[in-house]
């Protein structure tokens, strides 16, 4: 960003007054600084690059998203637990696909803020809240994961309990991000000229330098570093189990009737173990990507407030301010994606999706399920435990 921390002379040759925009002692007047003003808000040729691909990730991520949402809506038997939060991810990937894609590509290039305070309030507002949202989203997937896996018997997901779980994560959300909203302020470039001073401003917290500090901090360890640890864990415990193929609540009863059962059932047994491992590695891959595109935006805002940025070439953080804040919009972006190409049972409904988007959704179709029947037998009864996630082949 060009620094604007000039200084006014009057001249007396011409009795004009002189803006030292660039601090390199070369005196403009007004009509030399709304030139260059032009000229410095204009993209630059990289920057064209840059536009072309937030464009792009702007299309597939909202054609992407919508097919999610459009294809658990089309088809009833998809509107099971897990996927209630699938499609609560992709909400929170749409908003900021939609509403936090565009301004961050307008300040990026023109390194300016313009659009008034209220569009700064909220966009800052809804941007901390999907991104909450996300990772929160996230984190409930994961232990609802884990019990149903891990401690299959000892708590039962239904979907009232996840539409009030939902409703409590963007209740959350919009706590955390309730600053924005209250400290937010335009700060204007200093020492320009006042007829151009309204396209100079920047949307900054209204904190100072110390308490900026302190809620980024906090920022980070409550919508990232707490998180993907409780999601780390949690699939490192489910990947034990599947990996290890003794699901709790279901050997020990297998194992004692385990004569009893024909060739069928064994390998729909043997279907369902894989179908689960299939959705784990899906949800894991989700999760690391999630992680890995964070992280750079988040290593942005320490090093900003620990003041190291300004020991860095302009041009590198450039560069790299770039790349840290279109990271989470590619990967609001690539979660259909993932499930595309790491589930069969999605590509068909997208598939369908695409093909029938108009028509109404068909009774009695085999769709993609999140949610199927394992069987077990005990030595008194045979039964049926419904579980979320297991046919994702």
């Amino acid at each position: 960003m060009l620094d604007f921390n000039g200084t006014n002379e009057n001249s007396t040759k011409n009795n004009t007054t002189c803006f030292d925009i660039l601090d390199d002692g070369d005196c403009k007047n007004e009509n030399d600084v709304r030139t260059y003003l032009a000229t410095y808000i204009i993209p630059e040729w990289y920057e064209w690059i840059v536009i072309t691909v937030y464009i792009l990730t702007f299309i597939i991520g909202m054609t992407g998203n919508v097919l999610v949402c459009f294809a658990v809506w089309r088809n009833h038997q998809m509107r099971t637990v897990t996927n209630m939060f699938i499609v609560n991810l992709s909400v929170a990937d749409l908003g900021i696909i939609l509403i936090c894609l565009p301004p961050t590509l307008l300040v990026d290039v023109t390194e300016t803020w313009f659009m008034g305070l209220v569009i700064c309030k909220l966009v800052y507002f809804l941007m901390t809240v999907s991104i909450s949202v996300s990772v929160l989203t996230l984190a409930a997937i994961a232990v609802e994961r884990w019990y149903a896996i891990c401690r299959p018997l000892a708590f039962k997901s239904t979907r009232r309990r996840a539409r009030i779980i939902i409703f409590v994560i963007w209740l959350v959300s919009a706590s955390v991000a309730l600053p924005d909203i209250i400290f937010l302020r335009l700060k204007r470039f200093e020492r320009v000229p006042e007829n151009v001073s309204d396209l100079l401003m920047s949307c900054q917290p209204g904190l100072d330098q110390e308490q900026q500090t302190v809620y980024q901090i906090a920022l980070i360890v409550l919508l990232y570093l707490l998180p993907m640890i409780c999601i780390c864990v949690a699939y490192i415990q489910i990947s034990h189990v599947l990996w290890k193929g003794d699901i709790p609540g279901d050997g020990d009863s297998r194992s004692v009737t385990q004569p009893m059962m024909d060739t069928r059932r064994m390998n729909v047994a043997n279907e369902q173990l894989a179908s689960r491992r299939k959705a784990a590695k899906m949800l894991i891959t989700v999760v690391l990507a999630f992680a890995v595109c964070y992280f750079p935006v988040h290593l942005l805002n320490i090093l900003r407030y620990a003041g190291v940025l300004k020991y860095i070439a302009v041009d590198g953080i450039r560069a790299y301010s770039y790349v840290a804040h279109w990271l989470p919009y590619l990967n609001s972006s690539s979660n259909p994606i993932i499930y595309n190409f790491m589930s069969a049972k999605f590509r068909k409904e997208f598939k369908m999706a695409c093909i029938c988007c108009c028509g109404p959704p068909e009774k009695g179709k085999q769709g993609f399920t999140f949610t199927s029947a394992t069987h077990y037998i005990s030595p008194n009864n045979v039964g049926t435990e419904q579980t979320s996630l297991t046919t994702l082949k």
